[in-house]
């Protein structure tokens, strides 16, 4: 497994991207349109077996913060769910922010995810640090969770967090 930065936006790399979006959030998942700005103007990161995207990650900075980054959304392709793919692809990407001079990432997720809350909490920690109610419309609660990286402007090699990387199938 392989995990990289996409930096172009080349039409058999973006179509892939938008077929995991939809597969992962129906309408709500990423287009074209959304997806190429994140990919020049954010980080868009994916794990590959080979030259198959089996998942990526993207993020945005936070203008009130430009040393905060926001969790766009992750996605596995169902096939490879369960295999820990998305821990290791979100735990590379943080090391990776960490070294661009980001100290916070936030990100939302739904309540009654628990899942995916424990994985953010146990696996990558994460911490809840407010709910926000009706984020998305009626009904529509979306939790907040933060992940402090290092101190903005600290050196590199000053990473608080590390993930070994392991030999994945």
């Amino acid at each position: 497994m392989t995990i990289e930065l996409i930096r172009t936006n080349d039409p058999v790399t973006m179509q892939r991207l938008v077929d995991l979006e939809k597969a992962a959030f129906g309408s709500g998942g990423l287009n074209v349109w959304q997806l190429v700005p994140l990919i020049r103007h954010g980080r868009v990161f994916v794990i590959r077996k080979d030259d198959e995207i089996l998942g990526a990650i993207q993020y945005m900075l936070d203008w009130e913060n430009r040393c905060k980054a926001y969790v766009v959304g992750i996605s596995i392709h169902q096939d490879w769910r369960g295999r820990s793919l998305g821990t290791e692809l979100f735990a590379a990407s943080l090391a990776v922010l960490s070294r661009e001079n980001i100290s916070e990432v936030e990100l939302t997720v739904a309540p009654d995810n628990s899942a995916a809350i424990r994985v953010y909490q146990d696996k990558l920690g994460f911490r809840r640090s407010a709910l926000l109610p009706d984020e998305y419309g009626e009904g529509q609660d979306r939790l907040v969770m933060t992940k402090k990286l290092k101190l903005c402007g600290e050196e590199d090699g000053q990473v608080t967090y590390e993930y070994p990387h392991r030999n994945a199938e």
